[in-house]
């Protein structure tokens, strides 16, 4: 694969006049009802915990360098956002935001020094990053899966990741159990919607981004009444309340996917694991083992931020 990184990232040195920096963060590690569980830990001690979650230690260490600096990324923003809301902690140890254990990887460990401090910024702001497993073979843009306006985040083309275990998937659903399924979503009240066209007898794929992602879909339930739905709506119901693992036959791993109806049973086949924004972890991995550093993974991935420094 040639490398054709056009320049490297250069990393600035930035004194973050004004934005509020702490070197501890605080870990929501459980939820009790309406209380959490909070542990005070050192935020380089933090990461290294994310990256024994998020990737490992058998991982090639250009790429725990490079999760290194988007996990910290990740973690500045959740302190600065939280901390100006007055938000009893600044991050949660799941999948909605970064997964973290206890480590005393010294191969994790190594990683994490020798990144220490940089985190990824726009213009001179720290602004919020992404990751995912697999994109299946291009990145998305931010606002097409969760809407808003993200201009750091642009979607690339990834030749990397297509040899990954997570690439191509395919899942079946029974329409009974699809719509068991659908019918504990809406009981939420902004799923609820869906309760009065159960059961579903149809699912129509309307539109999709420039990625191949399905945007919008259609419902089809009885007496022919529709709901349309995002994908990214479509998706979080059937895996909520499930832990989402690839191999689970109970979950739709991404968006970009095809569905056709064979008898009782809806077939989904797909690429990709996770909403496809910012950084694919399986696309950096291969990028490491190709020789790049972790500078050029987190310029490819993230092409208009620069690596900065805080001091």
């Amino acid at each position: 694969m040639p490398r054709y990184i056009q320049k490297k990232m250069l990393i600035s040195i930035l004194l973050f006049t004004g934005i509020a920096f702490s070197q501890d963060i605080r870990v929501c590690v459980k939820k009790d009802g309406n209380n959490a569980i909070v542990e005070t830990l050192d935020i380089e001690k933090y990461i290294m915990g994310v990256l024994s979650k998020e990737m490992g230690p058998l991982w090639p260490e250009e790429a725990l360098k490079a999760q290194a600096v988007v996990s910290r990324t990740l973690a500045v923003y959740m302190i600065n956002e939280n901390r100006k809301n007055d938000c009893s902690y600044d991050i949660e140890n799941s999948t909605s935001h970064q997964v973290y254990n206890e480590t005393d990887c010294e191969k994790i460990e190594n990683a994490v020094k020798e990144t220490e401090g940089e985190i990824l910024t726009y213009k001179g702001n720290i602004v919020q990053v992404f990751f995912h497993a697999n994109c299946g073979g291009k990145t998305a843009k931010a606002e097409d899966v969760w809407g808003g306006y993200y201009p750091h985040i642009s979607s690339v083309d990834d030749p990397y990741c297509s040899s990954s275990p997570y690439y191509s998937w395919e899942k079946s659903f029974s329409k009974d159990k699809l719509s068991r399924i659908l019918k504990e979503a809406s009981y939420q009240a902004k799923f609820s919607k869906i309760f009065s066209i159960l059961p579903i007898q149809g699912i129509s794929i309307e539109s999709r981004d420039d990625t191949g992602r399905v945007t919008i879909l259609k419902l089809i339930g009885k007496n022919g009444k529709i709901v349309s739905l995002t994908g990214h709506e479509f998706r979080m119901m059937v895996n909520q309340g499930r832990k989402v693992f690839f191999d689970s036959p109970d979950i739709i791993p991404s968006t970009k996917f095809n569905v056709k109806k064979d008898g009782d049973y809806f077939i989904f086949t797909g690429e990709g694991y996770g909403h496809g924004v910012g950084m694919c972890q399986w696309g950096a991995r291969k990028m490491a083992e190709e020789g790049f550093n972790y500078r050029e993974i987190l310029k490819y991935y993230f092409p208009e931020m620069e690596l900065s420094k805080i001091e």
